[in-house]
């Protein structure tokens, strides 16, 4: 008994279809929303087995990867909501390929709704950018980009420190666009050899040539990687040649990049370059002037306004370190006379901070009152346990270590666990208020606002 993608309906072949699966994909296919993530969901058969359990039917160890690194959470929330308890198996299966006759049929549908309902763009999703001198320039490019893949700016290089919102804006392409893919260099990085290892790569490249526009963030972590630099060179070229769109994002210049072939400098250089610089003073106004109108104008006085206005900001994080730390101590009942006084009178004093792991490592053992070098080890208490997945989390959210890096960072953990930490942490609502209180204190060097 053969089972088919969810998107392609789930048709079990020989019967009626099982009700438990029917509003199992139901139920999947409203939770999912993401272009990308659906696509992997088309990758994958499902089968109720005997025990209760779902199967989920994979034709290849890429994808599997992939499967559980994008979509993996989704199908098991959405699956242990009908049947609490039960399991989510993977089954690789080779030969599970799309039945053509079905996909055909399924396919002839959806393009017939595409047609019909789908625009070829809709750049409302740029409305939720805030859009300043600071990246007005990158966001108009990136409007080109969404309007008319392939013509102009080609390829477009993004480039700014980490926080300006680079990846935000590559995501809003992503969005705004019909045709478009969306990955992170280590993403990337990890299919690429994975279809190596696998000899399935052309899974991997016919999904990624198979968009109009194709977002790669953070290239600067191929530095180093011979082969998969020279893959996005393949990559970019072939989007050139069949007129589409290649946008990147780094937190350097291509000129910077030292390392990479000259050849593809070469041909990033050929399109537009743009920075994003740190967000300007307008824009700062502007979101705390949202996040008030929320509250009424109650979350600051306008007196406060005006000191918070006032401030030069490095990065988006900052600014939403600021921001969170209001609303939180708004819920609270502390009241936020005390904290922007300290705010001002820190960056007046310039103690703004250069956030580096060790200063999160100190918090975190600070907080579970645990020795740091008890968190970078092999303990499994679950103190230290507690303390090490905040730390991989932090980490991951306010640094540019990578997944694999913050894993040598703590004790040589592999890619999955440190990915598993974050998501433990993810699903912790308790842990909202220590993490808004991390986000106030990265602001300074002092740590005089523990009491929030």
């Amino acid at each position: 008994m053969k089972y088919y993608p969810c998107r392609l309906n789930l048709i079990q072949l020989g019967g009626d279809m099982n009700s438990q699966l029917q509003d199992f994909k139901n139920k999947l296919n409203s939770e999912v929303e993401n272009k990308t993530d659906k696509y992997w969901l088309d990758q994958v058969g499902f089968e109720i087995g005997p025990a209760g359990n779902l199967n989920n039917y994979v034709g290849s160890d890429f994808i599997k990867t992939s499967i559980e690194k994008k979509v993996f959470n989704n199908i098991e929330k959405v699956y242990k909501s009908i049947k609490p308890g039960q399991n989510c198996i993977f089954v690789l299966d080779k030969s599970f390929v799309k039945t053509p006759q079905l996909v055909e049929i399924v396919e002839e549908k959806v393009e017939e709704e595409v047609v019909e309902d789908q625009p070829e763009f809709d750049l409302s999703f740029f409305d939720n950018l805030f859009i300043g001198s600071c990246n007005n320039l990158a966001v108009t490019a990136a409007k080109n980009v969404v309007m008319s893949p392939g013509s102009r700016f080609n390829p477009l290089f993004v480039y700014g420190k980490p926080g300006v919102g680079k990846t935000h804006l590559l995501k809003t392409i992503e969005k705004a666009s019909y045709s478009s893919f969306y990955i992170d260099s280590e993403s990337f990085l990890e299919s690429y050899i994975s279809g190596i290892k696998n000899k399935d790569i052309d899974v991997f490249k016919n999904k990624i040539r198979s968009v109009d526009v194709l977002l790669i963030d953070d290239i600067q972590f191929f530095l180093g990687k011979k082969g998969v630099s020279e893959e996005l060179f393949h990559t970019i070229n072939y989007f050139l040649n069949n007129s589409k769109a290649v946008v990147l994002a780094s937190d350097q210049k291509p000129q910077d990049l030292l390392g990479f072939p000259e050849r593809l400098v070469s041909r990033i250089l050929n399109g537009l370059v743009t920075d994003i610089e740190k967000p300007d003073k307008k824009i700062f106004s502007e979101v705390l002037n949202e996040n008030n109108k929320e509250y009424g104008g109650n979350l600051v006085t306008n007196k406060e306004f005006k000191l918070l206005s006032s401030l030069d900001f490095q990065s988006f994080r900052e600014i939403n370190g600021v921001v969170n730390n209001l609303v939180i101590n708004k819920q609270t009942g502390v009241g936020n006379a005390k904290y922007v006084a300290e705010l001002v009178s820190m960056y007046s004093e310039n103690k703004v901070l250069e956030l580096t792991p060790e200063f999160i490592l100190d918090y975190c053992s600070d907080l579970y009152q645990v020795d740091k070098r008890l968190v970078l080890s092999k303990n499994r208490s679950e103190q230290v346990s507690n303390a090490r997945h905040l730390f991989i989390y932090l980490m991951r959210k306010h640094t540019e270590y990578s997944l694999n890096q913050i894993g040598l960072y703590v004790g040589n953990r592999s890619h999955s666990t440190v990915l598993s930490s974050i998501k433990k942490v993810e699903g912790s609502p308790g842990l909202k208020k220590e993490i808004n209180i991390f986000n106030n204190k990265i602001l300074f060097k002092s740590n005089s606002l523990e009491s929030v």
